[in-house]
């Protein structure tokens, strides 16, 4: 990636997104206010006053896990509960007691804590500082929610439902693209993500930017001069991570070659199939020495940087390159050509994870298939979990990819990317849990709980009661991990988040019933009066998405909103405003590591001709295209959903009206989108209409009454788009959390900007181009 130009982009970029509100906002704890409830302690309950004194027991680190938690929680009671506690032991004491169990190194996985709760005196013991900065973290958390400092009486051993809970950086850190967040190694809030419940976050790892490897040596080909630098940026970023307990997971890219490498020359054995098309070269792991340069490269990080917790290991359709990933069966690979790809790829894999693990036993490396069934050939991967070292892997799976979901307007979604509309574990995972369990397998399902494919235009989608059913099905799955966002969904501490953090951590309180959990969001950010409006906007809007009939990337209504322009020549689009494309920096996936083609290119961000369909095959409707009408039932759905929204309002009390005006635009914007997006289809539609039966003079002629009244709709609907661009385009100024500028996976115009542009060029559409389309539509 040596783009001078995307260099230039990229820096200021990350530079702009620092300085941001929401960076800044999702980078802090809250230090809002939180309304005490009027709820009395319970005859079972201890209350914590300041009366109380807030210490620690036993030896801890200075500046270290324990410590940071003991501040946390201290700062937790004083900001936003009002009450400062004692620092010199008194009659009544809080206690985070250090009871480490032998000499050796505490599992930085086992964040379990004992809880021994009595009137004058609680005690939280954990066996190391990762686990009382979890105890610390879970205290703040569960007070938060019941908006009171209670703690049952008596013991109990609280522990995480599952061992490993990975999920993207915050918004504005590592994404998708495969850069360097400049600074990101010098942060010092890796705590908000561990108060969300994570453990671990990953991050674009490509080989060569970190193999060490002698110039002059049999792998010189390969050698980078930079690669000591960022080994030593790396080791920044993880210790200063580690401090919170949070540790990085590699998003390992093995090698992608120029076809011509010179390395290919040197070592022909190495010289895997060809990828992409012709594009580029990976290096082949059927040959056993460069299978061990590869295991022992990646190893050879963990020896030097023991706080990485591990590695992602795609080997689907990116990432993980191998042989088989991006080619035809690695037709022009002398070695994999003759083997079973699932078995090739198990292999490598094996491998890998034991030199990481050798290095760092407690690493850990989650394999994971993304959309590997094209070269597989299996949809349920059973070769390839039967070929998985269970001592040293973990399977990762998705939750609903790879499936159909049937509706009741008789057409079936298919899901084969991420939803949040499918509120339905899918047939595949099922089963691959089911053979994972046989095989004494780790598993780990993925889920995405704050976006998805239908709409990557916003930091979370207000989806509350889909969001719950994603985390319940994962919940039933009894897994070892969970992987809960991927890189371009950055966490901004959203109510799903939250329920996340509750479906772990919830057994043995009210809050293991997400529903209950739900409900006190609501209650502690808008306020009693207005929470019941909330919790049926949420639902209003949950339903609606339940409608979105098809997955697309990154154009139309699932990333630009209501900024689509209204294409009326669609053999014209280098026409319309330079807003309306961008860089695809996610698309350099497919294309050798020092092409940057994808880097700078730019692309459509709007649909020019239709772009849903939806056939239903079942029920009355069968035979007919539901895809319109679904969108305009979500958008029903979801002005419902705001309509809510504008009741509860007027009875948000001061404290909350921060939260709320964050939670209202967000619907707004979201309503305008989806209504945007079913008269966007509409119009292209009769567009093609048009132009189907008018493109002869005489059946022109012929449809001449039919032409007038469809274009008659067409002006209707985009004076309707030009009022909702200008209601959007109010909305959104100032608001940066809504600004497509702001965004590290793609390269775009602010969403300002393209807002701006879409009032011009529809304001031009209905001033000369309809009317001139109407009179040619008169001549024949």
């Amino acid at each position: 990636m040596k783009s001078r130009s995307f260099e230039q982009e990229w820096t200021a970029k990350v530079k702009k997104v620092r300085a941001s509100n929401f960076w800044q906002q999702v980078s802090k704890p809250s230090a809002a206010r939180i309304e005490r409830a009027a709820e009395k302690p319970r005859r079972d309950e201890v209350a914590v006053d300041e009366a109380w004194s807030l210490g620690v027991q036993g030896e801890i680190s200075t500046n270290g896990p324990a410590q940071r938690g003991l501040a946390d929680l201290r700062r937790f009671l004083s900001q936003q509960l009002g009450l400062k506690l004692k620092t010199q032991a008194g009659v009544k004491q809080l206690v985070l007691a250090l009871s480490p169990k032998g000499k050796g190194t505490p599992d930085r996985w086992d964040k379990h804590f004992e809880l021994q709760v009595e009137p004058e005196c609680i005690v939280v013991r954990a066996a190391s500082e990762n686990a009382l900065l979890r105890a610390s973290l879970w205290l703040s958390n569960y007070w938060s929610l019941r908006r009171n400092p209670y703690l049952k009486k008596g013991r109990r051993r609280v522990k995480p439902s599952v061992a490993l809970h990975l999920g993207a950086d915050l918004w504005g850190g590592f994404s998708t693209t495969q850069a360097w967040i400049h600074g990101r190694e010098r942060d010092d809030n890796f705590l908000e993500l561990a108060r969300m419940g994570l453990d671990a976050f990953p991050l674009m790892a490509l080989f060569e930017d970190y193999v060490e490897v002698d110039p002059a040596g049999p792998w010189g080909a390969l050698y980078n001069p930079e690669a000591k630098a960022n080994r030593q940026r790396l080791a920044r970023l993880a210790r200063q991570a580690a401090r919170c307990g949070v540790f990085p997971f590699l998003m390992a890219y093995n090698p992608k070659l120029a076809l011509d490498h010179p390395l290919f020359k040197s070592r022909p054995k190495a010289r895997g199939a060809v990828q992409s098309g012709g594009r580029f070269r990976t290096l082949c792991a059927s040959d056993p020495a460069t299978r061990r340069f590869i295991a022992e490269s990646w190893g050879s990080l963990f020896a030097e940087i023991p706080e990485l917790g591990g590695l992602i290991a795609i080997t689907g359709g990116e990432g993980f390159y191998h042989c088989f990933m991006r080619s035809r069966g690695a037709a022009d690979c002398p070695r994999c050509s003759q083997r079973p790809g699932s078995e090739a790829v198990a292999e490598l894999v094996n491998a890998v994870a034991g030199a990481i693990r050798k290095e760092q036993p407690q690493a850990r490396l989650l394999t994971w298939p993304y959309s590997a069934n094209h070269w597989s050939g299996d949809r349920d991967q059973v070769a390839y979990i039967g070929g998985l070292d269970p001592e040293n892997v973990i399977f990762q799976t998705e939750v609903d990819k790879d499936s159909v979901d049937w509706r009741e307007a008789g057409y079936a979604k298919n899901v084969w990317d991420y939803s949040i509309s499918r509120v339905t574990p899918s047939e595949r995972i099922l089963h691959q849990r089911q053979l994972c369990r046989q095989r004494g397998l780790p598993f780990s399902v993925k889920l995405e709980v704050n976006t998805s494919i239908e709409c990557l235009n916003v930091p979370y989608l207000p989806v509350l009661e889909n969001q719950r059913r994603i985390w319940e099905n994962a919940r039933r799955l009894q897994t070892q991990s969970i992987h809960s966002r991927w890189l371009f969904d950055g966490s901004c501490k959203s109510p799903s988040e939250e329920l996340g953090f509750w479906t772990i951590w919830g057994q043995g309180t009210e809050f293991a019933d997400l529903k209950q959990t739900m409900a006190a969001i609501a209650r502690r950010d808008f306020g009693e009066k207005a929470a019941p409006h909330v919790l049926r906007a949420w639902a209003k809007c949950s339903e609606g998405m339940r409608h979105h009939p098809q997955l697309d990337y990154y154009v139309g209504t699932y990333f630009v909103g209501a900024g689509q322009p209204l294409v009326l020549r669609p053999e014209a689009l280098a026409e319309l405003d330079p807003a309306f494309f961008g860089v695809f920096y996610w698309l350099w996936e497919d294309s050798a590591t020092d092409d940057d083609t994808s880097l700078v290119e730019k692309k459509p961000l709007f649909f020019s001709k239709p772009g849903f369909t939806a056939l239903a095959r079942r029920g009355p409707r069968r035979g007919q295209d539901v895809a319109l009408s679904e969108l305009q039932e979500l958008a029903r759905l979801w002005e419902e959903g705001m309509a809510e929204m504008a009741v509860a309002r007027p009875l948000v009390p001061a404290s909350c009206r921060k939260r709320f005006t964050q939670e209202y635009n967000l619907v707004q914007h979201l309503a305008h989108t989806w209504r945007s997006g079913a008269r966007v289809e509409e119009f292209l539609r009769l567009r093609d209409t048009i132009r189907q039966f008018s493109g002869q003079l005489w059946v022109r002629s012929g449809h001449v009454r039919e032409n007038l009244r469809d274009h008659q709709q067409m002006v209707a609907l985009a004076r309707a788009e030009l009022q909702t661009a200008k209601q959007d385009l109010k909305l959104i100024q100032g608001v940066d959390f809504l600004d497509l500028g702001l965004r590290l996976d793609m390269g775009v115009a602010s969403t300002v900007q393209i807002l701006e542009a879409k009032v011009r060029q529809v304001e031009k559409l209905l001033a000369e181009e309809l009317p001139a389309w109407r009179e040619e539509l008169l001549k024949w």
